[in-house]
């Protein structure tokens, strides 16, 4: 899986994507996705894995090679349900005309590439897409507790955060601010601090950015846990 902030082929994806959709802002938008998911997904492995070490401790029985390969699978999963977040909000929001599955099957080669997991994967987001809201956070949280044990420790507002960043990096992608702002909305009644920080005073950010001082668009362990 590439940790680069743009995939290598974007310009054919984006190609692709204008065509399919019948729309000519196809690099914004396939750069938009690539940006603020790429961040999503490296916040997120942050805050339920360095966050949660540095809070309760790092358990001295897991080896180097363990770890980098429960971090490798942890990205992928975090991956499979963002695929299947911004497929569920572009569906939800009507942003493409056609009333079919290429959007889900070209996120998935945006954000992991042809690689020989995708038929795994596809199963996985498909999977994912036909539960609820709900249920699918229910089901991303169970496997990572599985894949990255330490996530069992994280705060339990962050795995109702991060679909709603998800879906504002969508809507940031095709362009509707009014659905990010909407998003924002309610992540604010369920942390009202976030709307406290001095630096970026709890806006949406564009995708890629981040606010240094409260870690917006996913914030740091100190906001998760502020009470007021």
């Amino acid at each position: 899986m590439p940790d680069e902030e743009l995939p290598t082929g974007l310009a054919q994806l984006a190609e692709e994507f204008g065509r399919r959709a019948g729309r000519t802002d196809g690099l914004r938008v396939a750069s938009g996705l690539a940006a603020g998911l790429t961040l999503l997904r490296k916040l997120l492995y942050s805050r339920l894995h360095e966050d949660v070490e540095r809070i309760v401790g790092r358990d001295s029985m897991l080896m180097p090679v363990s770890e980098k390969k429960a971090e490798v699978s942890t990205k992928i999963e975090i991956e499979m349900y963002q695929i299947a977040e911004s497929a569920a909000a572009a569906r939800e929001s009507r942003y493409l005309p056609a009333v079919d599955d290429w959007y889900r099957d070209w996120l998935v080669r945006l954000r992991l590439g042809p690689s020989p997991v995708e038929p795994r994967v596809q199963e996985r987001v498909v999977d994912y897409l036909a539960k609820t809201p709900d249920q699918r956070r229910l089901a991303f949280s169970t496997v990572l507790a599985r894949t990255l044990a330490e996530s069992r420790r994280a705060p339990l507002v962050l795995f109702h955060l991060f679909p709603l960043s998800v879906q504002i990096a969508t809507a940031l992608a095709f362009g509707d601010t009014q659905a990010a702002s909407k998003a924002r909305g309610q992540q604010v009644i369920l942390l009202p601090a976030i709307g406290d920080c001095r630096q970026c005073r709890g806006k949406v950010l564009d995708n890629g950015e981040q606010c240094p001082g409260c870690g917006n668009p996913l914030w740091k362990s100190e906001w998760l846990t502020a009470t007021d």
